[in-house]
């Protein structure tokens, strides 16, 4: 991926950014649906979780794919392709509301558009100036997170009383101004053709792209599960307003993203995963405690070191094996946190359903906390690269 002229503004790639994974963020208001869409449709719950699933796997497949693509349409071409995907999926169901539209729409073009979307906001962020780039990363993440914050505020009392094939019409065209409004920035933004693939090729997977990937893996793998669990975990441990929690794993999660790339940025690698996992697995500990403002303080640790994993990797790989290859390198570690999210929510279902208690899966988390500050420690430091200037 080709990195934005020195002495161009960096804002517009990253005012462009923020719009892609805000709209990205509408990933988060799929759970508002799940009762209007079991009402209209007369689809039950279980079916209706292969739609999350599916579009997870795109999302995956999206972030994966958006390098190689990239190089051939261009950051425009790229962000219209992701729009089109994001709001496409959504009029498909509200034009031909039927289950079949829904897992092509939402499922599959919503899925990868989203990826996409996300893949190419965090290209455009790690292509900045360097002196710029933790910010600009944790801005671009952060507009993912803030949708997940500030979408089911807006939108969920409107869901819950609307047609879900009207919401998902009006969804989708209200997806299309913030994504158009993308093509005017990146027209200014984006260097000229040639300069795609100058900073050479991808480096191969090596020793400390695996270790990183375990170590993200099994963050997504507590980061998933906890939001998989997190009201019915606040109500089996008694709390008034089990809602509450949700919230403060999403607040953490949105702080972790803003302020980790920062963080990655100050730190050393290896400590700063540590760190990290030290978080979840603390977070897991205190999730187990009956006493509210605990368990709310274990859930927001939980939601910092999930968002921060998410902002932190691409820093500590653009210091391994060069800014420019951010994004190539990210889309190949993703497939952890597809991985993650496929087995995580399930895991943590089934551990539950065999005990009837939350215990085992949190103390599922703290070995894989554990496990992942092993695996961090087996880093050896890596020299600063950072072709961008």
């Amino acid at each position: 991926m080709a990195r934005a002229h020195s002495g161009r503004s960096p804002v517009p790639a990253l005012l462009a950014a923020v719009l892609l994974n805000g709209i990205a963020g509408l990933l988060y208001v799929w759970s508002l649906f799940i009762l209007p869409l079991e009402a209209s449709l007369g689809v039950d719950r279980g079916r209706l979780g292969l739609v999350p699933s599916l579009a997870l796997i795109a999302f995956t497949i999206g972030v994966s794919v958006l390098p190689r693509l990239a190089a051939r349409l261009g950051w425009p071409g790229t962000a219209a392709l992701a729009v089109g995907l994001m709001a496409g999926g959504h009029l498909a169901f509200g034009l031909w509301p039927s289950w079949p539209a829904l897992l092509a729409g939402y499922g599959i073009a919503f899925g990868t558009g989203s990826g996409l979307a996300y893949g190419l906001a965090l290209a455009l962020a790690s292509g900045v100036p360097a002196a710029l780039r933790a910010r600009g990363i944790g801005l671009a993440l952060a507009a993912f997170a803030l949708s997940g914050i500030l979408l089911p505020v807006v939108l969920g009392g409107w869901i819950a009383v609307t047609d879900p094939a009207r919401a998902f019409l009006r969804i989708g065209l209200a997806a299309l101004l913030p994504g158009l409004c993308c093509l005017p920035l990146l027209r200014v933004a984006a260097p000229p053709a040639a300069e795609a693939g100058a900073a050479g090729p991808v480096p191969a997977p090596d020793r400390p792209f695996f270790l990183l990937s375990a170590v993200f893996f099994a963050l997504c793998c507590i980061g998933l599960a906890v939001v998989s669990q997190a009201a019915a975990m606040a109500t089996a441990a008694g709390l008034a307003a089990p809602g509450r929690a949700a919230t403060a794993l999403t607040l953490g999660y949105l702080a972790g993203s803003l302020f980790g790339a920062s963080i990655a940025e100050r730190g050393r690698e290896r400590r700063v995963l540590i760190g990290l996992a030290g978080l979840a697995g603390a977070g897991a500990l205190a999730l187990l405690s009956a006493a509210a403002a605990v368990f709310l303080a274990g859930a927001a640790s939980v939601g910092l070191a999930f968002g921060g994993a998410g902002a932190i990797l691409p820093m500590l790989i653009g210091r391994r094996y060069g800014a420019a290859h951010i994004p190539a390198v990210y889309g190949r570690m993703i497939l952890a946190y597809g991985l993650a999210g496929l087995a995580a929510p399930w895991i943590a279902g089934l551990l539950y359903a065999a005990q009837t208690s939350y215990a085992p899966m949190l103390a599922g988390c703290l070995g894989l906390a554990v496990a992942a500050m092993a695996v961090a420690a087996l880093l050896r430091a890596a020299p600063s690269i950072d072709v961008h200037p």
